[in-house]
């Protein structure tokens, strides 16, 4: 299989080969396809999303939280039965964009009944809740949890995200304790990793069987 090039001839030879996991084909369906979906993605949630809450579709349709809600499609393309690479287009935009909803509901949903087992990533209070046995169990299967998908970041992005939803600090303390060079820049870069956490804190509870 020529690995710089997906063909009409050779898509069917490369999905197949991506279904049985192997990373050179998965690596080239993506380098060749998402582009187009990240753009039909885009295009997607902000019909569907934009005008009903804006900061939430801008926030999980950037383009480091797209790249990795497909890559994650990709690793499980066992229910697609198609065999053109139009149809396979259209199954992952649409597979890709229900998993980024789907996210922003778990979020809102967290956001809105604070269950601690499943962290609200904005506000870290666990440190100040004392409750009884069942409520301590539930939040130490929540400390669990979250400790599991932070150490999947980068040193830089755990002390990001430890810095602003453990510690509160201010981004201008952030900005200057971890070297960027503007508020603006470390707010984004906290923004996107903490968008990225919600989609692996989800992704998590979906393979565990919430």
């Amino acid at each position: 299989m020529n690995s710089s090039n997906l063909t009409t001839d050779n898509f069917e030879d490369t999905l197949r080969l991506a279904k049985e996991g192997q990373a050179e084909a998965l690596d080239l369906l993506f380098g060749a396809l998402y582009g187009r979906v990240e753009t039909l993605v885009h295009g997607s949630l902000a019909r569907d999303m934009g005008s009903k809450r804006p900061w939430l579709s801008a926030r999980f349709s950037t383009g480091d939280v797209v790249q990795e809600v497909f890559r994650s499609v990709l690793k499980d393309l066992g229910n697609f039965n198609g065999t053109t690479e139009s149809s396979f287009i259209a199954y992952l935009t649409q597979v890709v964009r229900n998993r980024i909803i789907d996210i922003i509901r778990f979020h809102e949903s967290d956001r809105r009944d604070g269950r601690r087992a499943q962290l609200d990533v904005e506000c870290d209070e666990l440190p100040h809740l004392t409750n009884g046995p069942a409520t301590l169990s539930s939040i130490a299967d929540g400390r669990r949890v979250y400790e599991h998908v932070i150490t999947s970041f980068s040193t830089l992005e755990q002390r990001l995200l430890r810095g602003r939803l453990e510690q509160e600090l201010e981004f201008k303390e952030l900005s200057r304790e971890l070297g960027y060079n503007s508020v603006s820049t470390v707010r984004r870069a906290f923004y996107c990793a903490n968008s990225l956490f919600v989609i692996r804190l989800r992704q998590f509870y979906l393979e565990v069987g919430e």
